[in-house]
Parts: C-alpha cells; sequence; structure tokens
C-alpha cells in the first residue's frame, strides 16, 4: 500500500494545523504581475489582469488573470511571469504548489518551476476536472518532475512560475482560460507505491521457467518478485508493494539472470547511466499504479513496435564529434543520437525502436552543436519542409523501416558521389555598379557568412570578379558584398535565384555543389554574366533561334547563316549554374542540345559569336 505522510511547517502558530503563502491573487500590486506568452502566436505578447467573470463557488475575488491559448498553438504553449513574480515559490516548508483555475472545458494545467540557486528546474501536470468553474489544483512538488532529471522540488526556493494550459494538446479554435490565487500549502505527500508489472514473453525465443522483475527498489535481486503466468497466456504478471516515489530503473529477466533484456539507450522508456554502461527500464513512480503490458525487450506491447534504421552516407569530411540525427521533438538536440561506422565503410547508422505508426520531423549534423549551426543545409530540395526549417520527415512507418541517404542531399540511397570536393568558380559583373568599393567578396554558408575571408578580384580590367573555391558536395547559401559588408546584395523574396529562410528575414542566392561549378551573376540581380569575362558586346537575337523552347528530351539551335565565326554555346540553370559549355564551328549552322538528364524547370541558351551575344530561355519538363 502506499503510505502518505503530513507534512507540517516549522513555522505553524498555535492551533494552526496547515501553512500557506500567496504568491498572486492579484488584489494588490505586490501580488500581481502579467505573464508573458510563448509557443503561440501570441509570442512576446502579455496576458490580461481582468475583472472575475464568474465570481462564485471557491473564487469570489475582485480581480484574476486571463490566458489565451490560440488556435494552432504549440502543444508546449505557455507564460511566465513579465516582470518577475513579488514572492518566490518557497518550496522548503510548504510541499504543495496550488491555483486556481476556471477553464472552458476538462482538461490539464501544468506548473514549471524554474530557476532555483539549489534545486532542479521541476514540471508537472494536475487535471482539471471540471469545466467552466473555479476549481483549485494542488501538486505536491515531493514527486518527481515529468522531465529529466526527473526530481523533486521539495527543498528549493524557486523565482520563477510558469504556468501550461492544456498541456500536450493543440486546438483548432481559441482556448480562454482563467486563473488566480497561485499559493503554497502544506498538505499530505506520497511516499511510496505499489506498481504492477506485465511482461509478454510469446515472442522471447529461448527456454525459461520463471521471469522476475529486477531493479533499484529490490537492490536488482535475481529472485526477490517473481511474475507468474496463472492462466498460460503469455503474460507474465506481478504486483510489487512499496515502491519508493521517484525515478526507478528495473529491467525483466528470467531464471535469476540467466537471460536479460538488452536494450541500446535510443529507446523511449529507457535510462542511461551517466557512464553509458547500464541501460534499464524507467518509471517515475507517484502513486499506486498498474504499468501497460509490454513485449520482453521492447517498449510497447508485443507487434506494436517498428525498428527505424537510419543509413547516412556522409559524402562530407565528418567532424571529430561524428554524425547525428536530431530535431523533431523526438531525436532531441545534436549529440543525443550517434550514428556509427563500426565497419569502415563510410555509412553512418543508427536503429530506433519506435511505436507503430510514428512520425517525425528530424535532421542531420556533422557534429554535436547545440545551437544547429553545424546541421546539414537541404533547403530547395524537395525533401527539405520550409515550413520546419528545412527539415526531413520520415513517417506514418507502419513495419520496420530502412532509411537510406545522404548527408545535405535528398537522395534515397548512400551513394552520395562526388567523394572530392569540387571546384566552384565564383564571378560577379560590377560593370553596372554605380557606387565605388575597393574589393568584392563571396560570403555564405561555405565561410560562416565571413566579410573578407573569400575576396575576389579583376586580374584583367573586365569588371567581372572571381575566385575560385574548393567546397564539399551539398546546398549553400551565398551572397556578393563589398568591402567587408560595407555594401552587400539585397533580393526581394521570390527571385528565382534566391532561397528565403522561413522567416522570411533572409534571402540569398543559393547552389548546389555536385562536383566542380561555375557561376557568374550580374550585382544584385539574377541576370548571368553575358560572357564569363568579356565585355563590349553587341546583343543580336537573330544570332540563333531555339526550337522546341519547351522541351523534354532535347532541343535544336538554329545559327544565322550569315554568320560564319565559331559560336560559343553556354547553357545556365536558374541559380547561374553553367550547365552545358560548346564550342560549335562557323561551318555549323545547328546544334542539336541534349536535356534529358536536366531537372524541371527554366534554363537560360547563351550564344556568343565574336563580338555578338543573344539569350533565349528554355523551360525543360
Amino acid at each position: 500500500m502506499k503510505q502518505v505522510l503530513l507534512l507540517l511547517s516549522a513555522f505553524l502558530f498555535t492551533g494552526a494545523l496547515m501553512s500557506q503563502t500567496t504568491i498572486l491573487d492579484f488584489e494588490t500590486a505586490g501580488t500581481s504581475t502579467t505573464y508573458q506568452y510563448f509557443g503561440s502566436s501570441l509570442d512576446g505578447t502579455l496576458n490580461n489582469i481582468i475583472a472575475n467573470p464568474d465570481p462564485s463557488g471557491i473564487n469570489t475575488s475582485s480581480m484574476v488573470a486571463d490566458h489565451v491559448k490560440p488556435a494552432g498553438s504549440e502543444v508546449w504553449a505557455g507564460a511566465f511571469p513579465n516582470p518577475a513574480l513579488g514572492t518566490a515559490a518557497d518550496m522548503t516548508v510548504n510541499n504543495q504548489i496550488c491555483i486556481k483555475v476556471w477553464a472552458p472545458a476538462v482538461g490539464n494545467v501544468g506548473i514549471k518551476l524554474e530557476g532555483s540557486a539549489t534545486g532542479p528546474n521541476w514540471v508537472r501536470t494536475a487535471d482539471v476536472s471540471q469545466a467552466m468553474t473555479w476549481t483549485e489544483v494542488c501538486i505536491d512538488v515531493n514527486l518527481p518532475s515529468i522531465e529529466a532529471p526527473a526530481l523533486p522540488a521539495f527543498g528549493n526556493v524557486y523565482p520563477t512560475v510558469t504556468l501550461f494550459f492544456d498541456f500536450g494538446m493543440s486546438f483548432s479554435s481559441d482556448q480562454i482560460y482563467y486563473w488566480d490565487d497561485l499559493k503554497t500549502k502544506t498538505g499530505a505527500t506520497v511516499t511510496d507505491g505499489d506498481i504492477t508489472f506485465s511482461v509478454d514473453m510469446n515472442t522471447y525465443t529461448g527456454s525459461f521457467s520463471t521471469v522476475y522483475v529486477s531493479g533499484g527498489f529490490n537492490g536488482w535481486a535475481a529472485d526477490s518478485n517473481p511474475l507468474s503466468d496463472m492462466d498460460g497466456d503469455g503474460v507474465w504478471t506481478a504486483t510489487v508493494p512499496n515502491v519508493p516515489v521517484g525515478l526507478q530503473e528495473y529491467k525483466f529477466q528470467v531464471d535469476s539472470w540467466a537471460d536479460q533484456e538488452q536494450f541500446n539507450g535510443y529507446e523511449t522508456c529507457v535510462q542511461v547511466d551517466p557512464t553509458g554502461q547500464f541501460v534499464n527500464r524507467k518509471i517515475v513512480v507517484t502513486d499506486d499504479a498498474t504499468l501497460p503490458t509490454v513485449c520482453w525487450n521492447s517498449c510497447y506491447e508485443c507487434g506494436d513496435a517498428v525498428n527505424i534504421t537510419i543509413e547516412l552516407g556522409s559524402g562530407v569530411p565528418v567532424s571529430s564529434e561524428g554524425l547525428f540525427i536530431a530535431g523533431g521533438g523526438n531525436f532531441g538536440i545534436p549529440g543525443d543520437f550517434p550514428l556509427k561506422d563500426d565497419n569502415g565503410d563510410g555509412v553512418y547508422t543508427i536503429t530506433v525502436e519506435r511505436q507503430k505508426g510514428f512520425q517525425s520531423f528530424y535532421a542531420f549534423t556533422n557534429g554535436a552543436c547545440a545551437d544547429y549551426s553545424c546541421k546539414e543545409n537541404i533547403a530547395g530540395q524537395d525533401c527539405a519542409n520550409p515550413n520546419n526549417f528545412n527539415d526531413r520527415h520520415m513517417g506514418p512507418i507502419m513495419q520496420d523501416t530502412t532509411i537510406a541517404t545522404c548527408f545535405g542531399v535528398c537522395s534515397i540511397n548512400t551513394d552520395c558521389g562526388g567523394s572530392g570536393p569540387g571546384t566552384v568558380n565564383f564571378a560577379v559583373d560590377m560593370n553596372n555598379y554605380t557606387g565605388s568599393f575597393t574589393t568584392a567578396y563571396v560570403s555564405g554558408s561555405f565561410n560562416g557568412w565571413s566579410g573578407d575571408a573569400n575576396p575576389l578580384s579583376d586580374s584583367n580590367g573586365d569588371g567581372i570578379w572571381e575566385a575560385s573555391l574548393s567546397l564539399q558536395p551539398g546546398n549553400y547559401e551565398y551572397k556578393f558584398e563589398l568591402d567587408n559588408w560595407a555594401i552587400s546584395e539585397n533580393f526581394m523574396d521570390g527571385d528565382p535565384c534566391t532561397i528565403t529562410d522561413p522567416t522570411g528575414q533572409f534571402v540569398n542566392r543559393a547552389i548546389s555543389v555536385d562536383g566542380d561549378a561555375t557561376v557568374c551573376f550580374e550585382w544584385e540581380t539574377c541576370n548571368v554574366c553575358n560572357a564569363l569575362g568579356a565585355k563590349d558586346l553587341v546583343v543580336d537575337q537573330e544570332l540563333f533561334s531555339l526550337s522546341p523552347t519547351v522541351a523534354t528530351d532535347f532541343t535544336t539551335l538554329f545559327f544565322n547563316k550569315n554568320i560564319r565565326e565559331d559560336k560559343l554555346v553556354r547553357v545556365f540553370s536558374s541559380t547561374g549554374q553553367l550547365i552545358e559549355n560548346a564550342k560549335i564551328s562557323g561551318n555549323d549552322h545547328e546544334y542539336r542540345l541534349p536535356i534529358g538528364q536536366l531537372a524541371t524547370g527554366i534554363y537560360l541558351v547563351y550564344v556568343q559569336a565574336g563580338n555578338r551575344i543573344a539569350t533565349e530561355k528554355l523551360v525543360k519538363q
């Protein structure tokens, strides 16, 4: 049976049996403050302190606070005090944090205690069991936090109390709540619970006599807590009494450790010890509980789990920290889920168990960078979601699945190609620039947007500044700028040679590197340079014609028969990348241009003969 302990304050007055401290009641300046929203469209705005809209029942006070959870909010949307609380949540004496809530529907409220100088952050939720009426909920801070490190808050002082209404939920319409009387109190606390364990052994391939549960609560004893299968259905069950409140680790094992469950540490139900040596199941005990039946060596019921294997070809030099899968709310931060290349074949792998139907956004990082500065850049590729940080997406996954791809590339296998770096010649035509400058530079994601790492030069004085950089295969953003960011190119969202970040704040040029390449643009435009180094050219639109201009496999260039000079034919992508560079004899008046290998999109075809040049647009279907 669970044990209940009544905590009495050391500072009780004579005849008083309970103590309490008011943090906020909105009736005086000292017990009032506003709360700032996060995780929703109201980010950065403050809530309101208003007249009580329903002065009845347990709350007839004059003033209360409102809280709005807008449609489409993050499930973790909430609010924190701004300005700071006048009275901290002192949990050194009182063991309960309480709040009065008026909610539009039955749900929950989450309370997070933060900023203690002596203890960990702590968060738990409590059910709001009544709708459209004032009700009070209290949470025992002796219970462990539902977030790591899963410790209690009792014994510490917290200057910040953050609130979440209907934590874990998102709605299609705005939800409005009211709250009041945030207090600490002294009350009963649970010290242990009776826990019923249940494991399905039907998939176990060996032979055994008895299943046991062993954990910190029984000193990892080999035979203290045997399970039984009275009806012979393969599901073994036992109730362990008086398991202490808090984080507990355990495993199922057979025949006094003859065999035991083995986990790799990336499952959702396990705890890895700091040394990485032991990986066990975990449970946070808060009361009596019956745990769901799980399959041997799985976090889920038999038949309800899938194994997801990631195979990642690098195609880039791997940092000393390694490659990682991260993000999406399911794969932690860079460093939590490492990919390993145990056989040295250049393919990095990880296998994770998740529940059938699992889906998630995710990304790969080259290093354990908490700020995601080492994240792959797949912006503009077909596997990138521009509305979710240009992350990848997997699922729903209904069976064991292998995802094979390349770092920084939306491939469907681990053949990343380009084992060596590609040499990219960046060039910018400054002939139409009217200002003054000393040096042009190219700055981008490949050099940390440095203002002076990669200067360009115009050694022949033709007004085209250029430099060659050795880059690994992948996708990059960049701009041309002058004199260490004294002046930089500016673009509008939607310009064809650019890419816009999800916030709409930055618009940059983009290039996909897969081997050697050349790009040349006129300053601050998507116009490709006329002739990559030539000037004093004359536009002659009768120089050639193109047919068809909308094609799938090939098109043909028909040259003016009166022109006897050799012709230079260049084809550029919409991002300025040189796709085709051919020299045609002056005696040839046609040139068949194969385009079947090109991606669907718009291309520019340039022809130069002597000092004459012409341009035609080609659409590849």
